[in-house]
């Protein structure tokens, strides 16, 4: 195992903003891989910020190297105080925060169970009160958007899927991304830079759903002139 690869790579993510990196990159490159990802993530205010780092062994020299990474950005949807059909927005969403949901979806743990004790299954009864509570949102227009952005909220890296299905329609709206690339003569984009850049890119979003209403042809003429002024200066900047 190459540990000064290792260590290098952990203070090259250091200097990017992702801290404490090394031990789950020991943990990768000791099976060897081809490639592999390296998740992390971070909480911007009620904002979270997501990145899927990409790493790719270089076979001449037995080292491996950060090629990319995917920087997502995920906002917040306003949560409003309402009750729909019985059930109130405000009141079910503290009661989602206090769920342990990453554990609440390891379906592999085991652990022991007893019908009289109620204390040892009282957690799976909250998450199924919870459940009935979304579904019930769910039955009503105004209440689904708010059911979804919950699940988005709550269950952002879990393996919903297997029970839910893919809720991207909502979350396309609520999210950005950007690629960005690695090369030997760049000092790369940071975790910072990478979230000026994304709150950027979200606020022209909501500038072209907004001119959008107002005049569509307009409004789209208006947002490439934008997004492509914006997207030169910072990389003039940065790069």
């Amino acid at each position: 195992m190459n540990i000064q690869n290792i260590a290098a790579l952990g203070e090259q993510l250091q200097s990017l903003g992702f801290e404490n990196a090394g031990y789950s990159l020991l943990k990768r490159i000791c099976f060897k891989p081809v490639s592999f990802f390296l998740s992390h993530k971070v909480e911007k205010g009620k904002d979270q910020l997501s990145f899927n780092l990409f790493f790719e062994k270089e076979s001449k020299q037995n080292v491996y190297v950060l090629m990319h990474y995917d920087a997502i950005l995920q906002k917040e949807m306003p949560m409003p105080d309402a009750t729909i059909n019985g059930i109130n927005t405000a009141t079910l969403e503290k009661r989602m925060a206090e769920i342990d949901w990453k554990n609440a979806f390891d379906f592999d743990t085991t652990k022991q169970w007893s019908l009289d004790d109620k204390e040892s299954w009282n957690n799976e009864q909250k998450i199924e009160s919870v459940i009935e509570d979304l579904c019930e949102l769910e039955k009503a227009e105004e209440g689904r958007a708010i059911a979804v952005s919950l699940k988005l909220k709550y269950w952002a890296g879990t393996p919903y899927q297997e029970l839910f299905g893919n809720i991207s329609p909502l979350k396309n709206k609520l999210e950005v991304s950007q690629h960005f690339y690695f090369s030997d003569r760049q000092a790369g984009i940071s975790a910072d830079e990478a979230y000026r850049f994304l709150q950027n890119r979200w606020l022209e979003k909501q500038m072209q759903a907004k001119r959008k209403k107002q005049s569509p042809i307009t409004g789209r003429k208006y947002l490439k002139k934008n997004i492509l002024h914006l997207e030169v200066d910072y990389y003039t900047r940065n790069v």
